[in-house]
């Protein structure tokens, strides 16, 4: 009989595990969470996970087949960290790392807040007077937990390969840290900005030009990934050696993150002074345009 999972990661383990300075298990990380202000260190067991997290059934279906999914994840992504080379992937490693990253960014505690609060957000513009649609009571739903775990749940199902596709079709660079400043990661590592078409909602537009994603692999290594139409890099490597290069890095980090930031050290003074100067990055309720 298959053990019950009760602990439910939303970002795996074994892609935390990277930042640990622990080379076995137990793997430890420092954690900073934004909302607390509270700095503590944890077991890269009881971090970015909760009870039950994707359970709709007593017999756990979705855990189960993200434990074979992250099995085979798992393989291409060290492969990506023992060769710091993009060049050096498969079609099909660079095919698995794309589901994977598409499937980090949309199984997170974070993702699923959002999808609440869109639901929430839709239903306060559309016709109160409209009672009965059947549009309504589907949005309606997802204002709940179990609603917006299910909706969730079939987004994974039905956007997650064209999503990776377009991760793919991205350009890759890798940034090197070579300084002695840690790279941080999160509890939603994914990154995705646009400095060409900055606006409320870009980290939602993936296929807006000039889409920007930045995602930490490892204390010392960070992927990038590119609009082709707009960014073009004669290289697709390079150094990370300033102080500061590490700290824009981290920032996006601290942006992007719903509740906690992880790091192999405990110093996070710069994610407080970050704060300090936007204590919107410390806000779990998220920005939703009305429509036109």
């Amino acid at each position: 009989m298959v053990k019950e999972k009760k602990k439910q990661h939303f970002v795996p383990r074994f892609y935390l595990n990277t930042f640990s300075r622990d080379e076995e298990d137990p793997y430890y990380l420092h954690c900073y969470d934004k909302p607390e202000d509270k700095i503590f260190p944890s077991n890269t067991k009881k971090i970015a996970q909760r009870e039950y997290f994707y359970d709709l059934s007593d017999k756990q279906f979705v855990e189960n087949k993200f434990a074979d999914f992250e099995g085979h994840f798992s393989q291409a992504y060290y492969s990506l960290l023992d060769s710091a080379d993009v060049n050096s992937l498969t079609s099909d490693e660079r095919k698995t790392i794309s589901l994977f990253l598409s499937h980090l960014h949309i199984r997170t505690q974070k993702f699923r807040e959002i999808v609440r609060q869109a639901s929430e957000h839709t239903l306060e513009t559309v016709d109160a007077d409209v009672e009965d649609d059947p549009g309504r009571e589907a949005v309606g739903a997802g204002t709940t937990d179990r609603g917006a775990k299910e909706w969730q749940l079939q987004l994974m199902a039905n956007a997650l390969e064209d999503f990776a596709e377009v991760l793919e079709g991205m350009n890759w660079f890798l940034f090197v840290n070579e300084t002695e400043y840690p790279l941080w990661t999160s509890d939603h590592p994914i990154a995705i900005f646009n400095t060409v078409n900055p606006n409320p909602v870009s980290e939602r537009g993936v296929k807006n030009r000039g889409t920007r994603i930045h995602v930490p692999l490892s204390a010392d290594l960070l992927l990038g990934m590119y609009d082709p139409k707009e960014y073009f890099f004669p290289l697709e490597q390079s150094e990370l050696t300033e102080k500061g290069h590490v700290e824009y890095q981290n920032r996006l980090q601290v942006e992007h993150s719903h509740r906690q930031v992880y790091s192999p050290v405990e110093d996070f003074e710069f994610a407080k002074d970050l704060i300090k100067e936007n204590p919107g990055y410390a806000e779990i309720d998220y920005d939703f345009p009305d429509p036109d």
